[in-house]
């Protein structure tokens, strides 16, 4: 269906609203659990996805004839709304904000029909300004002792205990402090109780405090919950049960900095059910051919976007981006020996002296077996990368592996003009890309940001402004 839905709000009174949202907030979501298809020979394994889905029968049951439309309408408003507003509303000071957010997704709407493919920017398009994140110390004590829940690895690669609160902290504050020398405007979202360890060292960016919740140590890693390719950031849904919630600190994060949300990709309609979609940030990149060609790469894995969230997209983005899913290498037991986003096995580098070039990791992404969704039927047809990459005048190359991590060996923040923000410990990768390609590499330290599975790309996101 098209988003035309969204003005369904209009037609209902506050009365409907307030009803509505309790189903909203408590929406009646049914799973299928696929680790019920792995073999338990250890006592723990890490998360697998989940299927989740709501039958429309059961919506229009309890919401009337409309149940679809006013669902979808109010989970997005819902959805876009800042988390301790959520947290702190009454029901009918709730639905004043909902009236006042749907007039504002209204303009959203006109928005994303007057889209253009060229407005997107690249993954190599030159940065401006960059969003950290800092924890709370109460974030990091919650993780540890149960770091395999968290996937998140006891001791760093120098034997450290990990997390540790002051090292994350001083890490993320390193990678801004390197992005503001470079010329970069750095915005640092702080939680409140962080505030007053490193006020010293705030003074170079631009700040935001707020109350984060104890169970989102993972929020850091900022890439994963939106999408920065317009001015207007598009939120995603984390697949994991223990990461969701982040979107909406997220979102509260993007008010404070006067971003406010176009969109936020949510459920696909499939028959009768709604199929929740599942979009992470680190699963995407965006490349401009030579051509003017347009390419969403999406990773498919065991975090990587579902159909859902390529039939929404299809539904969302201008007709000329093509959406392309890459495969991803799983996990049943190591979740290192998985890759979770595509960031941890593709880079695109851009330009680089007149050669556009791209960094894979072949032996875990389907190098020979890509999947390009189209949208007039629904359907994914297979396209090889390397085709892909030669219609984009691409070529790609495999960095040497020696004594580099798996995590981070191309997980790199792209600044554009073959500049980049990478793991210094991956000094074979950094030093090939300056021999081969002549890339500028800026080395940081982030031996805790690796133990928790991310690399320069994972904490940072890109941000632009009208």
């Amino acid at each position: 269906m098209g988003l035309e839905y969204l003005n369904v709000i209009d037609e209902v009174s506050d009365d409907i609203v307030e009803r509505a949202l309790s189903i909203v907030l408590n929406p009646p979501i049914q799973a299928i659990n696929l680790e019920g298809s792995i073999a338990r020979r250890e006592p723990f394994i890490p998360s697998q996805p989940t299927i989740e889905y709501i039958e429309v029968g059961r919506l229009q049951q309890i919401m009337g004839p409309k149940g679809l439309e006013i669902f979808l309408a109010l989970d997005q408003i819902v959805s876009l709304t800042p988390y301790s507003t959520l947290r702190s509303a009454d029901p009918k000071s709730l639905v004043e904000v909902i009236r006042y957010l749907g007039g504002k997704l209204h303009g959203n709407l006109r928005k994303i029909h007057s889209l253009k493919a060229v407005e997107f920017r690249g993954e190599d398009s030159i940065k401006e300004e960059i969003l950290l994140v800092l924890p709370s110390k109460t974030q990091v004590d919650n993780v540890r002792g149960k770091q395999g829940l968290w996937i998140w690895r006891e001791k760093t690669r120098y034997g450290v205990e990990s997390p540790e609160f002051e090292g994350l902290v001083s890490e993320i504050l390193s990678i801004g402090e390197k992005l503001v020398s470079l010329g970069l405007k750095v915005d640092v979202a702080v939680d409140s109780s962080t505030y007053q360890f490193v006020e010293d060292r705030l003074y170079k960016f631009n700040v935001v405090t707020l109350d984060m919740p104890v169970d989102k140590l993972k929020t850091i890693y900022v890439r994963d919950q939106s999408v920065t390719w317009l001015p207007n950031p598009i939120i995603g849904n984390m697949a994991l049960p223990f990461r969701r919630g982040e979107e909406g600190v997220v979102v509260e994060i993007y008010h404070k900095l006067g971003l406010t949300p176009l969109f936020r990709v949510r459920w696909a309609l499939l028959g009768n059910i709604l199929v929740r979609a599942v979009m992470e940030g680190g699963n995407f990149f965006v490349i401009k051919g030579g051509g003017g060609d347009v390419v969403v790469l999406s990773g498919i894995g065991v975090r990587g976007s579902n159909w859902a969230t390529f039939k929404v997209l299809g539904e969302l983005l201008p007709e000329d981006v093509r959406l392309v899913g890459v495969p991803l290498a799983g996990y049943i037991r190591n979740w290192e020996l998985g890759a979770v986003h595509l960031d941890v096995v593709f880079s695109y580098l851009g330009d680089l002296g007149g050669v556009r070039v791209a960094l894979v990791d072949p032996s875990r992404l389907g190098f020979y077996s890509l999947l390009e969704y189209d949208r007039r039927t629904g359907l994914f047809k297979p396209v090889e990368l390397l085709k892909l990459m030669r219609e984009l005048e691409v070529i790609v190359d495999e960095p040497p592996r020696d004594g580099a991590s798996v995590i981070t060996m191309v997980n790199a923040l792209n600044l554009g003009r073959g500049r980049l923000v990478a793991d210094g410990f991956n000094e074979s990768v950094n030093r090939y890309l300056e021999r081969s390609y002549g890339v500028e590499v800026i080395r940081v330290d982030i031996p805790h940001l690796e133990a928790g599975g991310g690399g320069v790309r994972c904490a940072t996101r890109e941000l632009w402004r009208s």
